[in-house]
């Protein structure tokens, strides 16, 4: 984390003497003093305050950053055809009086593709299931009816 924060200043400052050096002026220097609320007194809490305004924007960039890329893969051209597609049938069997049927089966059917082709697992992936991995090994941090029996205490007496 504190190597992220250290790279982030770095290029801000990179950055920041890139629009010096070509006369830009940020939108920071265009704003008054006195509309920024909190004055810091010695030099020592301009340091910290600078760095909480370089924190407070690197989670800032990087909240936003994972937003964009999750909704770009949510969302795709694709997709996005396939839900006008199966809107415009709707509005069809709407009008046809079969709307309800086909709400039903296209239901149906979504939970059969999803359900028809899960994702691969990778060489050397455990399943989740024991059953279906070399020698029935658990993943970790499995409870297993033996480590369960163990911890409630019900041991078998050994040959009585």
């Amino acid at each position: 984390m504190e190597q992220k924060l250290a790279e982030f200043r770095a290029r801000r400052q990179a950055a920041n003497a890139n629009k010096m050096d070509k006369g830009d002026v940020s939108e920071k220097q265009e704003k008054p003093e006195a509309l920024n609320p909190v004055i810091p007194s010695t030099d020592k809490e301009k340091v910290n305050t600078a760095q909480t305004q370089d924190q407070r924007d690197w989670l800032l960039d990087n909240a936003v950053g994972r937003w964009l890329a999750s909704r770009q893969l949510i969302i795709s051209n694709l997709t996005l055809l396939k839900v006008l597609l199966w809107l415009v049938l709707l509005g069809l069997f709407v009008e046809l009086g079969f709307g309800l049927p086909f709400f039903v089966l296209s239901l149906f059917y979504w939970i059969y593709e999803g359900l028809r082709t899960p994702a691969a697992r990778e060489p050397g992936e455990m399943s989740a299931y024991s059953v279906f991995n070399p020698d029935c090994q658990p993943l970790l941090g499995t409870l297993t009816a033996e480590q369960l029996e163990g911890e409630m205490g019900y041991r078998p007496l050994a040959n009585r």
